[in-house]
């Protein structure tokens, strides 16, 4: 559920807004995902770093605290250079909680 908190507090309760700022998000979304991803499968942490970063900035607009400091955790651990093995609890809790983001966010767009 998108955290009516975060409405007010970046779009200012503009749901037309909040609906453009989805948009472009289940538009470009799905490609960082897979991009965070790929790098951290070849364990490329500053490419990992750099898509958490993106994405945490993203998902904050919506609420979604949880997901938020998940990706605020890949992006620190990533950032220290941590072996890849360290990330892997957080990037498993992200995959599966992004999902419900992305349907939220799409049925909102629809």
């Amino acid at each position: 559920m998108i955290d009516p908190q975060a409405i007010a507090t970046y779009f200012g309760g503009d749901t037309s807004l909040l609906r453009k700022f989805a948009a472009v998000f289940i538009e470009e979304a799905p490609r960082l995902v897979n991009d965070m991803d790929e790098a951290f499968a070849s364990g490329d942490l500053a490419a990992l770093e750099l898509h958490a970063h993106t994405l945490k900035s993203q998902i904050r607009y919506f609420g979604y605290a949880d997901l938020v400091n998940c990706l605020q955790q890949i992006e620190s651990l990533a950032e220290a250079r941590e072996p890849v093995e360290a990330l892997a609890p957080c990037m498993e809790k992200f995959n599966l909680g992004f999902p419900e983001v992305y349907k939220a966010l799409a049925d909102l767009v629809a």
